[in-house]
């Protein structure tokens, strides 16, 4: 799950649909690679689910998969996920069916390649957020980000490894005081996609489909936006800190697009210019 390169970052945008296998459902689903693991196949991607989709079970996925229902709707073992819901199966668990009666658009990350395998007993029980109506914790956890007065909505903690999954919002018209401040890195990967809004950093504009997947160690940072921003942050691979740098660096809401990618990502380069987020 670590051998992924630095993607700091691509426009979802830009990149192109891939059909899913034909015959693993009908009609063929398509989806996105954000980001893929080369190693153990655990992968990032955006999934749209044609109007009709469906899957007859019971079988299993060889993964652990988290998504979080972008548009449409999605029905797994019975149980609705529509726009702004966000899911876990754990890896093994059981679907009896799934489906998209009117199509659909998640967000998903597979912590493995994911194997289909025939399915046995009682469907698992699935973790589901219904987050539009999920309160915001306004409490922040790091002074030294007081100016973007962000607040979160909290999807999943593992209790055992740290790994994180939230939503994370910043408030319009925030910058570092005086346009300077600190870069932060943390000791753990960590992974996002705006879903709405804007945010400004020493790469650019993230418009809303901005993807990134950043490394252990990386500095980053300072961050602003005019209008807010909302996005999907996941931290893979442990519990995450914030270990900040001593000096300052400058901040500009000018700043040019000048992404970090690897060479297979090089040609779907490009800013964001108001395009929908997938």
């Amino acid at each position: 799950m670590l051998k992924r390169p630095h993607i700091e970052f691509i426009q979802a945008q830009m990149l192109p649909w891939r059909r899913i296998a034909p015959g693993l459902a009908r009609p063929d689903a398509e989806f996105k690679f954000l980001s893929r693991d080369p190693e153990t196949g655990a992968c990032s991607i955006l999934i749209r689910y044609p109007p009709g989709w469906r899957r007859e079970g019971p079988e299993h996925i060889e993964a652990a998969e988290e998504f979080y229902v972008l548009d449409g709707m999605l029905e797994i073992n019975d149980r609705r996920f529509q726009p702004d819901h966000y899911g876990y199966l754990p890896a093994g668990a059981t679907r009896t069916s799934m489906s998209a009666p009117n199509g659909a658009v998640a967000l998903t990350f597979l912590d493995r390649e994911p194997v289909l395998r025939p399915g046995s007993g009682a469907p698992a029980p699935l973790t589901a957020v219904d987050v539009l109506h999920t309160p915001w914790d306004m409490t922040l956890n790091d002074p030294k980000l007081a100016h973007l007065g962000i607040s979160r909505k909290d999807l999943r903690l593992d209790p055992e490894t740290g790994e994180r999954t939230f939503l994370s919002m910043v408030l319009p018209h925030s910058e570092p005081p005086g346009r300077k401040g600190p870069t932060e890195h943390h000791p753990v990967v960590e992974e996002a996609y705006v879903i709405n809004g804007s945010l400004t950093g020493p790469h650019g504009t993230m418009g809303p489909g901005a993807y990134f997947w950043r490394p252990p160690g990386i500095a980053h940072g300072p961050f602003g936006t005019r209008w807010g921003c909302v996005m999907l942050i996941r931290f893979v691979g442990g519990r995450h800190e914030n270990v900040w740098s001593e000096g300052d660096a400058p901040f500009d809401f000018d700043a040019p697009y000048d992404p970090i990618l690897p060479e297979e990502l090089r040609a779907y380069a490009a800013p964001y210019k108001g395009d929908p987020g997938y």
